[in-house]
């Protein structure tokens, strides 16, 4: 570590940095992947909140759709009450029996 900080503190005093042919391809290597790792880790965070963003939009559809569902099951259940059944059976013109007749089958 004592040279690199020679070679630094040589290069400061003079003004200039003089680097070599290797130094300059490592530098610009170590650069390169640094740069190509920055990219690749903002592709994965785009697409990580992207699909958060999707999963949180179907979570709200499925809760609405749970809600329409509990809705059409209360109306459900309202229609096929009892009373509702036999008011409607009355405005349609059916009575009570009067007498039942059972008819034995041909077992």
């Amino acid at each position: 570590m004592s040279s690199f900080l020679a070679w630094v503190t040589h290069g400061v005093k003079r003004g200039r940095l003089e680097l070599g042919a290797r130094t300059t391809v490592a530098l610009s290597a170590v650069v390169a992947a640094l740069t190509l790792i920055t990219a690749i880790y903002l592709v994965l965070v785009s697409r990580t909140a992207a699909q958060g963003r999707t999963i949180e939009r179907l979570q709200a559809e499925v809760l609405h759709l749970q809600r329409e569902n509990e809705q059409a099951a209360v109306r459900i259940a309202e229609t096929c009450a009892i009373p509702q059944v036999m008011a409607r059976a009355q405005a349609l013109g059916f009575a009570p029996a009067d007498r039942i007749e059972f008819l034995a089958g041909s077992d």
